[in-house]
C-alpha cells in the first residue's frame, strides 16, 4: 500500500475544482461577435456560403429556391496544450498546494483560449472564399458594394459613417442586408475614446460643446489582445442577428487531464506529477458584412 495515496487523491480533487473555477470566472468577450459550432466527432467544419441572403417575399407562382453556392469557408481544427509538473516530493509534504495557482491558470488559459482565436481570426482575416481581402473596400455582393474597411482612426466622424455605410449594406440581390452594428471592439489605448464617444452627453467642436451625435449608438467592448501592431484597430460588429461575423470551430472544450497515480511512469521515474489542459478548434472571419475594421 502506498502510505501517501491519500496526498494524491486530495491533491486531485483540489486542482479539478480550482482549475474548473477559474475557468468559469475567465471572463471572455468571443460569445457575443461569434457563432460558435464544431463537436468532437469532427476535425473539419464546413460553412457553405449561401450568395442570396435570405428573406421573405411575396409568394408569386413557384416557390424561389435559394441554393447554397459551391464555394464553402472550410476550418480544420488545431491542437492546443499547456502543461506543468508538480515535483513529487511536493505531494507527499503536502506542499502540494502552493501550485494551484499554476493549476488556475491553466483554467483560465483554457477557457480564454476562444477569445485568442477569434481575435486572431479578426487581425489577420486573410482573402475571404471569393478570393479577394475579407476587409475590403471592393467587395461585391451582386452589384452591391460591401466596403468594411478604412484607415481612419477612431473618431465621431468615422464611428457615424462606419454605422451608416454597414446599415446601408445590400444582398446579391439588391434587398438591403438589414445590418445593425450593436458592439465597437477597441484594444486598451483605445478604451477611454471608446468611452468618451458612447458614453459622454457633449463633445467638443470648434472650441464649443455640442450634443455628442455617438453617444449610446452601440456598446463598446476591449480586448486585451488588441495591442501592439493592433492598438489603433477598431472593430464596428453586428452581433444581433443568426449569423455573427466570425465563425468559431469548438471541437473540444478545455480540460484538466494528468498523468499524477505514485505509479505513473513520469512519477516513478521522473520523480514529478504531470497535469494538462488540452483543447481542439479553429476560427475564421466569416461575413464580411457584419464587421468593419478601421485604424489601418
Amino acid at each position: 500500500m502506498d502510505i501517501f495515496r491519500n496526498q494524491f487523491d486530495a491533491m486531485r480533487t483540489s486542482y479539478r475544482l480550482t482549475f474548473q473555477k477559474a475557468f468559469d470566472a475567465a471572463p471572455t468577450l468571443y460569445q457575443e461577435f461569434c457563432m460558435v459550432d464544431g463537436d468532437a466527432a469532427h476535425t473539419v467544419l464546413e460553412l457553405p456560403f449561401l450568395e442570396a441572403f435570405t428573406f421573405m417575399r411575396e409568394w408569386i407562382g413557384d416557390r424561389q429556391i435559394k441554393n447554397l453556392a459551391g464555394r464553402k469557408l472550410r476550418l480544420v481544427e488545431r491542437p492546443f496544450e499547456d502543461t506543468i509538473a508538480i515535483p513529487r516530493r511536493d505531494i507527499e509534504t503536502d506542499n502540494w498546494g502552493q501550485y494551484a495557482h499554476a493549476v488556475a491558470q491553466l483554467g483560465q488559459s483554457g477557457a480564454q483560449l476562444w477569445d485568442r482565436l477569434a481575435i486572431e481570426a479578426l487581425t489577420g482575416a486573410p482573402n475571404w472564399i471569393d478570393d479577394e481581402a475579407f476587409f475590403s473596400e471592393t467587395r461585391k455582393y451582386g452589384n452591391s458594394t460591401i466596403c468594411n474597411r478604412s484607415s481612419a482612426a477612431l473618431s465621431a466622424s468615422s464611428l457615424e459613417s462606419a454605422y451608416d455605410l454597414m446599415s446601408s449594406y445590400c444582398g446579391h440581390n439588391g434587398e438591403p442586408l438589414g445590418v445593425r452594428p450593436t458592439v465597437l471592439i477597441v484594444g486598451p489605448s483605445l478604451r477611454g475614446s471608446a468611452r468618451k464617444l458612447l458614453e459622454n452627453q457633449f463633445m467638443v467642436e470648434d472650441g464649443a460643446s455640442v450634443d455628442n451625435p455617438t453617444r449610446n449608438l452601440v456598446e463598446y467592448r476591449v480586448s486585451p489582445r488588441l495591442v501592439g501592431d493592433y492598438a489603433d484597430d477598431w472593430y464596428l460588429v453586428a452581433t444581433s442577428g443568426v449569423l455573427k461575423p466570425i465563425l468559431l470551430m469548438k471541437s473540444k472544450e478545455a480540460s484538466l487531464t494528468s498523468l499524477s497515480e505514485p505509479t505513473d511512469q513520469n512519477v516513478f521515474l521522473g520523480n514529478r506529477a504531470l497535469f494538462g489542459v488540452d483543447a481542439y478548434g479553429n476560427a475564421a472571419a466569416a461575413f464580411p458584412h457584419l464587421v468593419y475594421r478601421g485604424g489601418r
